[in-house]
């Protein structure tokens, strides 16, 4: 009984893991999407807003707003949601941007805008399935051996 809650409660973390690491593919699959099909422009930052907390409260990190055009010419103004401490780009700095010609209010920045999220659930996937994985084989391996 004990060894079946060791294994359901190592078996969360592997599902938990795998999740994660979807997830960071499917992120970077699909700014590198953008990245590769996008239309590739330039942008100025206009803006460092600071991140406000669930509190209310405004943290240190920022993240930057960035204003551009289309190949239209029809003027974007992008809120990112990446926020950093210091601040990724200063105001004034004219960045590479890529965006998609049917959705250009969502456009990748270059640097670590468009490998932020990637990377965090990336690394938090990689550990959890690690502790999950490894602990499930660790105990089937045990449970084998006690049989024979």
């Amino acid at each position: 009984m004990k060894q079946n809650i060791g294994l359901a409660f190592f078996g969360l973390f592997a599902l938990i893991g795998t999740i994660f690491l979807i997830v960071a593919y499917v992120s970077w699959q699909s700014s590198q999407r953008i990245i590769r099909t996008g239309i590739e422009t330039k942008g100025v930052v206009i803006d460092n807003r600071y991140n406000i907390d669930r509190q209310g409260r405004t943290t240190s990190s920022m993240a930057p707003v960035v204003q551009f055009r289309t190949a239209d010419g029809t003027p974007v103004t992008y809120y990112s949601q990446t926020y950093t401490s210091p601040p990724s780009f200063d105001i004034g700095q004219t960045i590479t941007l890529w965006y998609l010609p049917d959705n250009p209010q969502e456009p990748v920045l270059e640097g670590i805008d468009g490998l932020l999220l990637p990377l965090i659930f990336g690394i938090m996937g990689t550990i959890f399935s690690l502790i999950g994985y490894w602990n499930i084989i660790s105990a089937l391996v045990r449970r084998r051996v006690q049989v024979s």
